[in-house]
Formats: structure tokens, C-alpha cells, sequence
């Protein structure tokens, strides 16, 4: 906005600081517009935070409100040392006798023929080629006239190497190059043959010797690639191979990780540990939903505590109301989750797990029942203030919109404010131009006057 920063040059009226004087006063509707501004954008904010808090509430009960989530299981191994063991939800609870006989390896190969230097000596003449095949697939590379290092870098290097890497081994009687396959099982065997590249179909001379340092596992007789699967028995009855030592799918839900020839006991249960952790994860963002509630409704958001305190009681009523059902537990308190003085939850945990291990199907009903279940009804309101048109969405379409009002007004004080102060300028320009005017005219009759003697 325009001023002047000097005295009335006829007037010596400081006309800078009078129209200043004005237009604090004036501008007092602008800084009410600002400060109103201000306190919409932190309400905005208010309301962010407290839908980020139910929002994250929400997430938790959408997996809380499926039965997977209280039908967890877990399993154990007697002999960690011979196999681990996983379970998901699906997973049929008791014990099974497992016995590893063999877990899966990978084929390894070492060659016969020893090199004095894997840098300087070469194998065989230029022309001649090794082709490896792991499985149906196989690649050709060239190893005549190459050191053990180049042979070793063209394999694995190979475009379309179908899972082998190649090293050197150094002994005392010098280098020679070893194959392993990248997988365990039959799927990984190795098979190694020459050709030249002059007559490709006519087998060429085993310029390495390879030969596997696998054994024979299965008493087959010699060693074949069936030796190179996991072999287990379960429940002293039943034999499975897998080419892997991760074997799932042998029983519905469990995992075992194989690590070692041997027996162990593999038992499902229920894993109420997990549940109770589960139940505390949710408590803790219902109460700090609550929280949240509690400080904006005090401070921030106290102009809408109406709506926040029935938006408290919807959540409330969800979490408190009776579960009626086919469990002998109809309430949450008596399965340990209950309201402390201060509003919040808690999960009295031994009360918890003891009400699971007494009921287990019965509790898992009380949260996810699609009609009544605790963990629906509260899902349903959370559901609703998050979604379109819902409360959240209402109360900042309609803060952004006022928001976008104030801006607008404060735009146009600010341009009617800067209008005035120019004209206000101009006035008391105008004014101090008339005064010295009529300064410079009184002190000129003064003067005649005195000429005149008049005054005397």
C-alpha cells in the first residue's frame, strides 16, 4: 500500500503517521479476517489428525473382523536341530512324528584333472566346447585352449546359464574347477558333456573330468539325481520327497523347514499368544482414537464437541453393547477387555487367554458374527465417518470452503485497504498544498501590513 515518510512540506503535518493512525484502525476487520483464517486451517488440521487415528483403527479391524485372525496357529518342534515348523490359520491342530531321513542338497561337482595354475595353464585344444543342462535346460560354452579362471568366468557369465555356478578349488597338487548347482533336488542334477566346434554332434573328449561329490542316499546303488531330494516319513507311515528342504503342503497349513537327519515331534495349536497381542494392538488404537477425541474436543475442535462426543458414543456402544450368540461370554469385560476410570480399554491378558482356551470359537464369533460381532459393529461406524459423506468428509469440504472464503475476502479488504490509503494520501497531500498556500499568502498581507504600519 501506498505512503509518504516525510513531514507536510508546507503544513509540517506528518502525514505518514496520521494516515498510518487510520489505517490500523481500518485494517482491524482484515486482521480479524486473518486471525479467523488461522483457526480454520488448525481445525482443518485437527480433523486430519483425528481421521489418520480412526483410520488407523479401521485398518486394524479389517483384518479383525475375519475369523483367520483369532484362528491363528502356531507349531513347535521337539528337535529344532532336525526341523523347524510354521502354521497359518488353516493349519489342523495336534502333533506329528516326522522323521528326516535325508534333507535336499545340491549337486556339486569337482573336476579330476588338476591344472598347475588356474591363471596360465589351459585345457584342451580351441575348438572344443563343454554343454551343461540342469533340468531340460542346457548352454554351451568354450573351454579348448582356456585357463581354469576363463572357463570358470564363460560359465558363469553364460547368458543362458540354467543354474550353475563354477569356482576353482585349490589343493597341494594344484587347481581344478568345481560345478554346483543354484537349487536343491533332481531339478538341479548336472550333466556335463564335450563336443568341438567343427563337429558339434560327435562327442569330444572329457577334457575335466567331472564327477559328483554327492552320494548315494536312497541305497539305489550309485548315486542318481534322485538322491539329491529331501526324503521324510510322517507318522511312521508315509514317505515324501521334495526338492527342497522348505517343504509345505504335506499337511494343510504347516511348514518345515528341514536342517538335518532325524526325528522330531511337530505340534499345532492355537496361538492365543498371538490373539492376545493382536486384541492389545487393538485396544491401543481405540484409545488413541479416544485421546485424540479428548484433546481436540477440549481445545482445537471445542466449537464442535456436540459431534465429537456423539461420534465417541457411537464407538462406545459398538464395543460395549451385549454379543448375543453361541459363546458363554456375552460381553468384552468378561473376556478381560475392560474400561478403566479414565475412559480408556485394557486387556487383562491372563483373563483373556483363559476365556480363548475355554472358548475359543465361541470368542471368535463375539468379534466377527456379520450381524452383531463386536469388531463389525465397530468397523460399521468407523466405516461410516471415513467414507464419502461421512462426518470427516462433511467437516472439511466444509472448513476447505470456508477457508477459500476468508481468502477471498481478505483479498478484497486488502484491495479496498490499499485504495484507501492512497486517497488518503492524496487528501492530505491536497490539504498541505491548500495550507502552504495559505501560509505563504497570510505571511505576504502580514508583510504589507507592517509595511503600511498597520498593526502598530
Amino acid at each position: 500500500m501506498a505512503s509518504l515518510s516525510t513531514q507536510g512540506v508546507g503544513s509540517g503535518l506528518d502525514i505518514a503517521g496520521i494516515v498510518s493512525k487510520i489505517m490500523t484502525l481500518e485494517k482491524a476487520p482484515l486482521v480479524k479476517l486473518g486471525t479467523r483464517q488461522v483457526e480454520l486451517q488448525t481445525q482443518l488440521s485437527a480433523y486430519g489428525k483425528l481421521k489418520s487415528s480412526v483410520a488407523k483403527l479401521q485398518t486394524g479391524l479389517t483384518d479383525m473382523v475375519e475369523p483367520d485372525s483369532f484362528e491363528a496357529a502356531k507349531a513347535s518342534s521337539s528337535t529344532p536341530t532336525v526341523l523347524t515348523a510354521s502354521a497359518d490359520a488353516g493349519a489342523a491342530k495336534g502333533s506329528y512324528v516326522v522323521e528326516v531321513r535325508r534333507i535336499a542338497e545340491a549337486h556339486r561337482m569337482v573336476a579330476g584333472t588338476v591344472l598347475a595354475n588356474a591363471d596360465t595353464a589351459t585345457v584342451g585344444s580351441a575348438d572344443e566346447t563343454m554343454t551343461l543342462k540342469v533340468g531340460s535346460k542346457s548352454f554351451t560354452v568354450n573351454v579348448g585352449g582356456k585357463t581354469l579362471n576363463q572357463i570358470r568366468d564363460a560359465i558363469n557369465s553364460a547368458t543362458g546359464n540354467a543354474g550353475v555356478t563354477a569356482s576353482i578349488l585349490r589343493d597341494d597338487q594344484g587347481s581344478r574347477l568345481t560345478l554346483s548347482a543354484n537349487s536343491t533336488g533332481a531339478a538341479g542334477f548336472i550333466e556335463v558333456s564335450y563336443q568341438s566346434v567343427s563337429a558339434p554332434s560327435t562327442p569330444g573328449p572329457d577334457l575335466l573330468g567331472l564327477t559328483a561329490t554327492n552320494v548315494d542316499r536312497n541305497a539305489s546303488g550309485g548315486f542318481t539325481s534322485a538322491d539329491l531330494d529331501a526324503e521324510l516319513r510322517l507318522e511312521n507311515s508315509f514317505t515324501v520327497t521334495s526338492s527342497t528342504n522348505n517343504v509345505s503342503g504335506v499337511l494343510d497349513g504347516l511348514t518345515l523347514n528341514l536342517i538335518a537327519a532325524g526325528t522330531s515331534t511337530v505340534s499345532v495349536a492355537r496361538d492365543t499368544s498371538g490373539v492376545t497381542a493382536g486384541m492389545q494392538q487393538f485396544v491401543a488404537a481405540f484409545n488413541d482414537v479416544l485421546k485424540t477425541l479428548d484433546d481436540l474436543r477440549a481445545q482445537t475442535l471445542s466449537d464442535d464437541s456436540a459431534s465429537l462426543l456423539a461420534f465417541e458414543t457411537q464407538l462406545r456402544n459398538a464395543i460395549g453393547a451385549r454379543v448375543s450368540g453361541s459363546s458363554q461370554f456375552s460381553t468384552l469385560a468378561e473376556l478381560g477387555i475392560v474400561t478403566k476410570k479414565d475412559g480408556t480399554l485394557t486387556v487383562e491378558a491372563s483373563k483373556f487367554t483363559k476365556a480363548m482356551g475355554k472358548d475359543p470359537d465361541g470368542i471368535t464369533a463375539m468379534f466377527t458374527n456379520t450381524v452383531n460381532g463386536a469388531a463389525v459393529r465397530l468397523k460399521r461406524v468407523t466405516d461410516d465417518v471415513l467414507g464419502a459423506g461421512g462426518m470427516f468428509d462433511g467437516r472439511e469440504q466444509s472448513l476447505k470452503g470456508r477457508i477459500r472464503q476468508t481468502e477471498k475476502q481478505r483479498t478484497n479488504m486488502e484491495y479496498r485497504l490499499g485504495q484507501r490509503e492512497i486517497a488518503l494520501n492524496k487528501q492530505f497531500n491536497t490539504l498541505d498544498t491548500l495550507i502552504a498556500g495559505l501560509t505563504t499568502s497570510g505571511n505576504y498581507i502580514s508583510t504589507q501590513m507592517a509595511a503600511l504600519g498597520i498593526g502598530k
